[in-house]
């Protein structure tokens, strides 16, 4: 699939796609959302858990 297939099929321009792909831009959760989503994935943000501390005896 190339650029223009895919811009299409995520419904953005080619220069957008490309501009939003770029490591010297910073796209949005939601441009990266319209991205992923004809892979069926999404991404979003999880809190660690903090490993559980044992105590002394």
């Amino acid at each position: 699939m190339g650029v223009k297939e895919f811009a299409a099929k995520v419904g953005m321009a080619s220069p957008n796609l490309l501009r939003a792909l770029n490591p010297r831009h910073n796209p949005t959760q939601d441009t990266l959302n319209r991205l992923l989503k004809p892979f069926s994935l999404k991404l979003s943000l999880a809190p660690i858990k903090a490993p559980k501390r044992r105590r002394a005896a």
